[in-house]
């Protein structure tokens, strides 16, 4: 279970850091503020004021009535008239708060301005009883104005969630008198006395039609529409936020609104063909936070949480053997945590740097894109709750779906096998020789036809009886299940206009389809801003993740390759449900006779195993951000920040005394000497422990200035440093005769080699201790001009150092930079006449983007044995050698494009050519060993790369009445990536395993194949060589021509389709994805067993297997048995016959939803309610390759890992404001 001491500890720490900002919110100033006793009049006669925050800023009630004041505009003279202010009644509970004006011609400058006044200078939200409203810029004179026969009217635009819409156009209708909404979605409008009405309308959502009272502050919400293109007008960059239509860079995003439409508990699953350019892997589709692997690798260069499981790609590849992952920012800092540990629903926008424009600020990390998620922030105003639910459910996949053999086609194979001697007999001991075997019935049939003990008719009818059972079903039925998942939400926002918070807490618990693995999650968030002396902001930020795992199930991939492969004639249960056992590696007959002599029991039950092994990880993850904004002097702010990260990773691995691998394990370490059994292995348990601690710290200050100049020039501008240290720690051990009730083990000797029936070994998992430290230290700037709002020049610069780069600090630090301009040709004045064009922006940027190898050191790194097996003594291995002038990988981006919106927003999108050159990508030469010890390879700077492609978006509402719409939105994405320069050429791995295909004018994920030239007249797979002659698998290939390339594992052309249609409260939403141009290789037998290494394969290609002479004229599966057998079928299987297209076109989602009647939810106390429906995974269209296999799933028995398709998931949620 969640540990929940933990989570109770941080839930506690959450609420005081609430009581402590509440408590600096209540004592910022000495005294009570006039602001204060404003608010107290506002809860004592409820009412609520609106007001210049100028005017009381930095103010004392002088004088307080007491309590015995009944009437609020006595209270109201009493504490205004030491500082000259006066208050008007708007309505029976508002009133305004303002300066007496000095003069008429005062009143008439101000007046003037009121309708060119800038939307960041209208008025804000009402406010409840007992909460002020801060303003900006207001008059409110409402005497003077109905002598002008006019009045103020004031309000706040906000969507179905109570978010605010910026720059929505609140117009009095018939007449040119216009305003629009600020960034907090309020307005103020001066409008005629006899205005029956406003009109308010934004691009994206429904016109509404506001009637008119006395009243003059009104609160309007918007519907959507549905499937329209919402306006971004802020992207993230993760140190600054910049207007979309000054941004020079390519930026793509994702709001909460679309990540809602998924009901996963692991956002990346929701951003499924939502952005141009980003290419996402699901490959297990079962899950979204229980991954196949959970447990951090601290020494590997890559990821290694969830790397099986999913994979994100923005624009292509820019690296060979460094991390290719995007860089993962959360609130303005990176992150070393994997994004499931994440509440979707905390998050308010996802931001893509896709080029160097708007990456380059983040330097060394930025070469593969940056990921920005900004999380969800407290508002002004009252307390709003939101609740949700999800229940989703899928099928068990089917093995069907795998090529596999038949129990007759086993059979026939084993036969084979055993006829040819690649299996020995049941009755020889494999531990005497060293030689691997694999005895089951069939092979133990053949064996006794061979011998002479039964005859042909006894073996055809025990054969028979066999080739019946078709067993697979049983993997099924009790190693697979149906995926269940579940979660819920739970956020709390509001504050006043000093303090704002967002609390949030979510659970959720997911069983993927294999029986015995199990997740839950926990995450807590609490974000707050304080405003604390005059302007300066205080922000915290508290986020806990708590993730709990059960990972003891096997699923299908007991039928991966091996020596203990499930048999379609095998069962897990009898025919009365029991469970049966049988025998890995090991002959029943040879192995009850050892049992009898004191051996442990070496049978093996698949379901009694799930029970015995109790795999079991929890991972519990911090982070902490602080932050102090001060204003400086017009414009010029000083920001302080401080981060921190904390994970503890703990995997327990605890096999039971009579679980198979101990009893195994205890049976090989148990050898006869002079009649008598010596134990080398204590009895008991065998409990293994790896843990892992992670603590990342980020310190940053930074300068920002954002000013305007007369309307006609704007700048904005940053520069700061930064430095970021990450530590992380992994310690290892195994003990053995473990007694978990006692929690006593029995001491081993680690180091000191003893005897086994195989050969002599030492224990493994002696205690070990890791322990890494990376420093980064960088500064860093960046600044936008901007001149009538039309064009714009930017500039970005970052220097970075890094303490495992280069002994010579030239090689350690270098500068990453970019350069943007853009043209928003709407602006100009020959525009105007077309009113159907809203908008048209050019962009182009330049730069250079970095990326780190964390995998290498300039120094030698040497690891330390324990005792030498011949010697006894301790030594040493060399795991990495010396690298001084290893320097940072760098990749030069061009980006050219263009934003349009036409017709009012009924059609918009973008279009993108970029061209991303890679320099100095890290790759390993080849060097003798002889020299410098057993490793053959030594990493260098030598490869460039080119990398280019366009991206596109067209989003349009092909309908759009008052209650019925239809809109489609399209991404496509090109990319081509090749080598352009590998000096260090070809490597011998390339003609032998085809392996380090990095080779001039060819990507890197290219498919590299030979080309078959059919069979030999003995079954031996042959090959053409580049002179076109055939070659056998005793002659070896010599050079690349020898070998055909067969295309792109990743597809070059991808993308996505969307159709969102609505009907009054009803909306349906379809999502569409596609790829074209990438092959991959059909599953096919690649090794056949032999005396030394045996690989049990179940693939059906090897029914169709070469068996006598004029076979080659209709199969192209190789012989077994030949002394080349092996050879020739990885040949066989690595060749062109087996190449197959990738293209599909995929249905990924199709979701129903219905917003609740606005009079039903307040029937039962809720602003809004929503269920919807939601189905995934609906499965191919359309696929271009004929061996019916999904391009995704593409199944590999010979791998540790076997995801089958997933079924299709039903879902089910629901939303609740409060």
């Amino acid at each position: 279970m969640i540990n929940l001491k933990k989570v109770a500890a941080f839930c506690c720490l959450l609420l005081c850091s609430l009581q402590i900002f509440a408590a600096v919110t209540r004592q910022n100033q000495p005294g009570i503020s006039l602001k204060e006793a404003l608010k107290n009049a506002s809860s004592r006669f409820h009412v609520s004021f609106i007001y210049e925050d100028e005017l009381v800023a930095n103010k004392t009630a002088k004088v307080l009535p007491d309590a015995s004041f009944k009437n609020v505009e006595g209270y109201l003279a009493i504490i205004l008239k030491p500082y000259h202010l006066q208050f008007r009644k708007l309505s029976n509970t508002q009133y305004a708060v303002f300066a007496k004006q000095p003069d008429a011609a005062a009143k008439d400058k101000e007046r003037s301005k009121t309708n060119q006044m800038a939307p960041e200078e209208a008025a804000p939200s009402q406010a409840a009883p007992g909460q002020p409203v801060r303003t900006i810029q207001i008059e409110i004179n409402n005497g003077d104005s109905e002598q002008d026969n006019a009045r103020f009217l004031f309000g706040i635009v906000t969507d179905e969630n109570v978010a605010p819409i910026t720059s929505a156009t609140v117009r009095v209708p018939g007449t040119n008198t216009m305003t629009l909404t600020n960034a907090q979605g309020e307005f103020k409008i001066k409008v005629p006395l006899n205005t029956r009405s406003l009109q308010i309308s934004c691009v994206a959502y429904e016109t509404q039609d506001v009637q008119l009272s006395r009243t003059t502050y009104y609160d309007v919400k918007l519907k959507d529409k549905t499937g329209y293109l919402k306006p971004v007008e802020v992207v993230s960059t993760g140190y600054v936020n910049l207007p979309k239509e000054r941004a020079t860079g390519s930026f793509g995003v994702v709001t909460a609104k679309e990540l809602e439409k998924v009901p996963t508990a692991n956002v990346l699953q929701r951003l499924e063909g939502q952005v141009p350019g980003l290419q996402l892997q699901v490959t297990a589709g079962d899950n979204s936070f229980v991954y196949d692997n959970v447990t951090p690798a601290i020494n590997s260069n890559t990821r290694t949480i969830g790397r099986n499981d999913y994979g994100v790609n923005i624009r292509g590849t820019t690296t060979i053997r460094s991390e290719s992952m995007p860089l993962v920012v959360i609130d303005g800092f990176p992150t070393e945590m994997d994004l499931k540990t994440l509440n979707p629903n905390d998050i308010e926008q996802i931001t893509f740097l896709r080029d160097a424009a708007a990456a380059s600020i983040w330097g060394a990390r930025a070469a593969n894109g940056v990921i920005v998620v900004t999380t969800k922030k407290g508002r002004m105003r009252t307390p709003a709750v939101n609740f949700s639910a999800g229940f989703g459910t899928q099928a068990r996949p089917s093995v069907n779906y795998l090529p596999l053999m038949n129990s007759s086609q086993v059979l026939a194979y084993e036969k084979e096998l055993v006829d040819k001697g690649v299996i020995l007999a049941s009755t020889y001991n494999p531990y005497t020789s060293g030689i691997k075997y694999f005895v089951n019935e069939g092979t133990d049939l053949a064996y006794q036809l061979r011998s002479g003990r039964i005859t042909q008719a006894e073996y055809d009818a025990a054969a028979a009886r066999l080739g019946a059972i078709n067993n697979y079903g049983q993997i099924e039925d009790y190693l697979l299940q149906r995926a269940t998942s579940q979660n819920y939400n739970l956020s709390v926002s509001g504050g006043s206009d000093v303090h704002t918070y967002f609390v949030s807490g979510s659970y959720a618990k997911e069983s993927p389809s294999n029986v015995g693995n199990v997740g839950e999650r926990i995450t807590l968030t609490a974000n707050q801003e304080l405003k604390i002396i005059k302007k300066i902001t205080l922000s915290l930020s508290l986020k806990g993740s708590f993730f709990n795992y059960k990972q003891n199930g096997k699923g299908a991939s007991a039928l991966l390759n091996g020596g203990n492969t499930f048999l379609p004639y095998n069962s897990i249960v009898d025919a009365n449900g029991n469970p049966t056992r049988y025998y890995y590696g090991i002959g029943q007959h040879y192995a009850d006779s050892l049992t009898a002599l004191g051996y442990k029991d070496w049978s093996y039950n698949y379901i009694d195993e799930m029970k015995l092994v109790n795999n079991s990880a929890s991972d519990n993850n911090y982070s902490g951000n602080l932050s102090l904004n001060i204003p400086i002097y017009k414009g010029l702010t000083f920001n302080g920040s401080y981060a921190v990260e904390r994970v503890n990773f703990k995997n327990e691995i605890l096999n039971d005394v009579n679980s198979f691998y101990t009893r195994n394990f205890y049976n090989q370490g148990t050898v006869m000497q002079n009649g008598q059994l010596i134990k080398n292995v204590p009895d008991g348990a065998i409990f293994s422990n790896n843990y892992t601690t992670q603590d990342n710290h980020s310190l940053r200050g930074q300068f920002s200035f954002n000013r305007g100049f007369g309307g006609i020039h704007e700048l904005n501008a940053l520069a700061g440093a930064e430095i970021r240290e990450t530590n992380a720690g992994s310690s290892t051990f195994t003990l053995y005769g473990y007694n978990p009730e006692t929690g006593i083990s029995q001491n081993v000797d680690y180091n000191t080699p003893h005897a086994t029936i195989l050969y002599n070994t030492a224990f493994s998992g002696a205690p070990a201790q890791t322990d890494r430290r990376n420093r980064f230290l960088s500064y860093f700037g960046n600044a936008a001009y901007t001149l009538m709002s039309r064009y714009t020049l930017s500039a970005s610069v970052r220097y970075d150092d890094y303490n495992n780069f280069g002994l010579d600090r030239k090689f350690r630090a270098k500068p990453f930079w970019s350069a943007g301009a853009s043209w928003n040709v709407t602006r100009e004045d020959f525009m105007k006449d077309l009113s159907w064009i809203s908008n048209l922006t050019f962009r182009a940027t330049y730069g250079v983007n970095g990326n780190i190898n964390r995998e290498l050191r300039p120094f030698t790194n040497i690891g330390l044995g324990t005792s030498d097996f011949q010697t006894g003594l301790p030594y040493a291995t060399i795991i990495a050698y010396a690298n001084p002038a290893l320097r940072w990988e760098s990749t030069y981006v061009t980006n050219i494009g263009i934003d349009y919106s036409l017709f009012n927003g009924r059609l918009s999108g973008m279009f993108e050519v970029y061209n991303k050159k890679g320099k100095d990508i890290i790759y390993p030469l080849e060097i003798n060993p002889t020299y410098v010890g057993s490793n053959n390879t030594l990493s260098r700077n030598g490869v460039s790369m080119s990398n280019r492609g366009i991206d596109v978006a067209v989003n349009g509402a092909v309908i759009d009445t008052k209650h019925f719409g239809w809109s489609v939105g399209v991404n496509f994405s090109y990319n081509s990536n090749k080598v352009t320069d590998n000096r260090f050429g070809p490597t011998t791995s390339l003609y032998s395993s085809l392996s380090n295909t990095v080779l001039n004018g060819y990507p890197p994920d290219g498919v590299w194949v030979y080309k078959n030239a059919g069979l030999s007249s003995t079954g031996l797979t042959q090959i053409y060589n580049e002179k076109g002659e055939k070659l056998l698998p005793s002659q070896n290939v010599t050079s690349v021509d020898a070998l055909k390339y067969a295309g792109r594992r990743s597809a070059p052309y991808y993308g996505s389709v969307n159709n969102t249609f609505r009907y009054k409260n009803w909306s349906l939403y379809a999502l569409i994805t596609y790829n074209f141009g990438s092959v991959f290789l059909k599953p096919a037998v690649s090794n056949y067993p032999s005396t030394r290494v045996f690989s049990y394969s179940l693939l059906s290609d090897i029914a169709d297997r070469w068996q006598k002479p004029g076979d080659e004229e209709k199969t192209v599966v190789p012989v077994v048995g030949n002394a080349y057998s092996p050879l020739a079928a990885f040949r066989y299987a690595f060749s062109d016959v087996n190449v197959q297209p990738g293209d599909y076109i995929r249905f990924r989602e199709l979701s129903l939803g219905y917003q609740l009647p606005e009079a039903f939810a307040g029937k039962v106390f809720a602003k809004n309610i929503k269920v919807s429906g939601v189905v995934r995974n609906l499965g191919l269209i359309w696929k271009k390759n004929d061996v019916g296999l999904d391009p995704d799933f593409v199944p590999a028995l010979s791998s540790t890992v076997l995801h089958l398709p997933p079924t299709t998931n039903y879902s089910l949620m629901i939303n609740i404001g409060l």
